[in-house]
């Protein structure tokens, strides 16, 4: 299955895809940090390193060839245009949502498969793109796809812990391709009620047996230097839970964070989260160094913790500051979420060419 991978950031979607055999005919990241995580980790992967609204037919002929493209996956930030209201879009008003620079990334994402016309795509976001301005957002996008011949498509919100992953992280995967056929989901490995499935995979399952090492033993493996007070604080938060700030002592309620306005802690009970070692974790977000609480020491997780915890392989390293590796790992689709999607997509490729599935006209 030849493939393009857009948007690559750390790479999961590449694992994913790599893990199945797939023949990856180039990547695209605008990011440096995660530039230089692709090159060390994945050398055989040619990387076009440049913001994707520079990626011209051209350049991509150049890496294609006279290959045909089997897949185009990717996952383009998206804001959505909601601010317009409903009624702005429904009556368009002269408003194009093509030309709104916040959905210019999804936009690029649908020009290259439209310039390659892949047998399928496969575009994953964020859940909420299902529900901008009233699920008007995500239906647009859909209709510009069907009017690229890609008619077939298939949409819906998936738990990562349903297939194996540690962390119940839910993701809008797209999947459409031209070739008439109808896509049905892979099916659910685990879960945590149908005791015909395999029970949810844990944080302790996925991170407690490197508790005790540290960067030297395992790469990424990083943890923040919390100030002493902030330590003790993690103390008082119970597994599984989150800070209650009426049990912790008075020297404890003090500010730490030099512009306080009160000198008092305060609101902090949505990032002081301990997670539970018997459960999936919660979502992984990235954006700052602060994951959530180790479920059995007293600082957040590392980044290669959170790595563990997408599934990422410990012979993947991440490079750039500490902040940058928590952001590759955060940001990444788990590969163990996204394979089994590859592989029924694979399956229906090649049920196609044996003329098996799809038109056959």
């Amino acid at each position: 299955m030849n493939s393009i991978d857009l948007f690559s950031g750390a790479g999961g979607l590449l694992i994913a895809k790599k893990n199945l055999g797939c023949n990856i005919l180039f990547a695209n990241e605008i990011d440096d940090a995660c530039a230089i995580t692709h090159r060390h980790n994945f050398k055989d992967i040619p990387l076009i390193h440049k913001d994707i609204k520079d990626l011209k037919i051209d350049e991509i002929k150049q890496y294609v060839g006279d290959k045909e493209v089997d897949l185009v996956v990717g996952g383009p930030p998206c804001q959505g245009f909601s601010m317009f209201g409903k009624r702005r879009f429904v009556n368009t008003q002269g408003y194009d949502p093509k030309q709104d620079p916040r959905n210019h990334l999804v936009y690029e994402y649908i020009r290259i498969v439209e310039e390659t016309q892949p047998k399928f795509f496969f575009m994953e976001n964020v859940k909420g793109f299902m529900s901008l301005d009233n699920g008007l957002f995500v239906q647009e996008v859909i209709k510009t796809f069907q009017k690229l011949g890609y008619n077939d498509i298939w949409c819906e919100v998936v738990c990562a812990a349903d297939y194996g992953v540690p962390q119940k992280r839910h993701r809008m995967f797209m999947i459409g391709n031209r070739l008439g056929i109808n896509f049905e989901a892979p099916k659910k490995t685990h879960s945590d009620k149908d005791p015909n499935l395999l029970p949810y995979t844990t944080v302790g399952e996925a991170i407690l047996d490197i508790a005790d090492l540290n960067e030297k033993d395992i790469p990424n493996h990083i943890a923040l230097a919390h100030k002493p007070l902030v330590a003790e604080r993690m103390g008082y938060v119970p597994e599984g839970g989150k800070l209650d700030l009426n049990t912790l002592p008075e020297h404890l309620q003090n500010a730490t964070r030099k512009d306080s306005k009160t000198g008092k802690v305060a609101n902090y009970s949505h990032v002081y989260k301990r997670l539970d070692r018997n459960k999936p974790s919660t979502t992984m977000v990235p954006g700052h160094n602060a994951f959530p609480i180790h479920p059995t020491l007293n600082r957040t997780l590392t980044p290669r913790e959170a790595a563990r915890i997408q599934t990422f392989p410990d012979t993947l390293e991440f490079f750039g500051t500490r902040q940058q590796q928590c952001i590759q790992a955060g940001n990444a689709v788990p590969p163990k979420m996204a394979e089994p999607f590859f592989k029924k997509i694979n399956e229906y490729i090649e049920e196609y060419n044996k003329g098996k599935v799809g038109d056959e006209s």
